[in-house]
């Protein structure tokens, strides 16, 4: 039996998840709908086909929402519902788990050579939130490739070193490659936004940082990590600190109302890199700045080996190159952008200081 393992702990969650949330029939009638129509559904057309009233089938979609087994769309005044292809794909059965039969690659190990945007977004969502889950829960979390070996990967603990009184919680759902709180030298007064807030720890900091005179976002898109950060909010009694609901690409901010950005080995999960520092340039103030850790590749590398040395460190949509993270900033308007590699993630891969100025 030494040679038989069964699946990691936090793929199994994540299947766990998928599992409970068709634990009905109601919703499994949905998912068969939306699978079968072959294209996106709105609340009207799905209880038109459905047995129950509005309110029963928007719960139900609540929830498989929640799980990202269904994704919601809007399109003009209208929100639609489709299959979430990457689940379908990585969902295996009941039976499959049971007997051993071989699973289908789980969603972290997904990259851009061989998914779309919006599977890889689901991917990441479902990656963390499950993590996020697990962190509610009181176990240890890290992310990377559970077989590489474990200087391969460094989203994980980032060992800041000023955390003595923050909520445990947020202290153990810290993922990250580095401190950018550190990084942005943040000033008391200031405006911060962290891009994919996490479990908030950045946020925290941060808030700390800028003083009672300032104030900190966290952005994130998963509702598990946004309920897991609002708890460690309310556990340190921070008061100017905001959690808000978005996607990186489309920052919900209006124009010029940042003094600075930070964000903690989250710019890499991103399948539109170019959106992400338009979006950063676009809310910032003249002036505001930059501070950010993530995970880059030695521009020798060729995409391909990008993206699966990238995945083995955690990177889902693979790691961007130096010249690539540069370009694009850039291109996005930025100027006295400086980046220096910190410490190795993998062959060819390391994490790194990016900094720069909205001019």
């Amino acid at each position: 039996m030494n040679d038989v393992e069964p699946l990691d702990r936090q793929t199994a969650d994540t299947y766990a998840a998928w599992f409970k949330a068709l634990a009905d029939g109601t919703r499994v009638q949905i998912v068969s709908l939306l699978a079968r129509a072959g294209r996106p559904l709105t609340v009207k057309e799905i209880v038109a086909a459905m047995p129950v009233g509005q309110s029963t089938v928007s719960e139900h979609l609540r929830q498989l929402a929640a799980v990202r087994f269904v994704l919601a769309e809007d399109r003009g005044t209208s929100r639609l519902y489709r299959i979430n292809d990457a689940c379908v794909t990585c969902f295996p059965t009941a039976a499959d788990l049971v007997m051993g039969k071989p699973s289908p690659v789980p969603p972290r190990r997904m990259t851009m050579v061989s998914a779309g945007r919006d599977e890889i977004r689901a991917a990441v969502a479902a990656r963390y939130a499950g993590l996020a889950r697990a962190a509610q829960a009181g176990q240890a979390i890290s992310d990377g490739d559970p077989d590489a070996s474990p200087d391969a990967g460094c989203c994980s603990d980032p060992g800041y070193p000023d955390t003595g009184d923050l909520p445990e919680a947020a202290v153990r759902a810290s993922l990250g490659c580095g401190n950018p709180v550190a990084v942005a030298d943040l000033r008391p007064g200031e405006t911060v936004l962290d891009l994919g807030s996490g479990g908030g720890i950045d946020v925290l900091l941060s808030a700390r940082r800028v003083g009672p005179a300032g104030k900190a976002y966290g952005l994130d898109m998963i509702e598990e990590m946004l309920d897991l950060a609002r708890a460690n909010a309310r556990a340190a009694g921070a008061g100017n600190v905001e959690f808000l609901r978005g996607q990186i690409e489309a920052i919900p901010l209006p124009d010029g109302s940042v003094d600075v950005i930070i964000s903690n080995c989250v710019i890499n999960l991103s399948t539109d890199r170019p959106a992400v520092f338009a979006e950063s340039f676009r809310v910032l103030r003249p002036g505001g700045r930059l501070g950010i850790s993530d995970i880059l590749a030695e521009d020798r590398l060729t995409a391909a080996e990008r993206a699966e040395r990238g995945a083995q460190a955690g990177c889902i949509a693979g790691a961007p190159s130096f010249a690539e993270y540069r370009g694009g900033l850039a291109r996005a308007g930025f100027t006295s952008i400086t980046i220096a590699p910190a410490q190795q993630a993998g062959d060819g891969v390391h994490s790194a200081i990016i900094r720069a100025v909205k001019p």
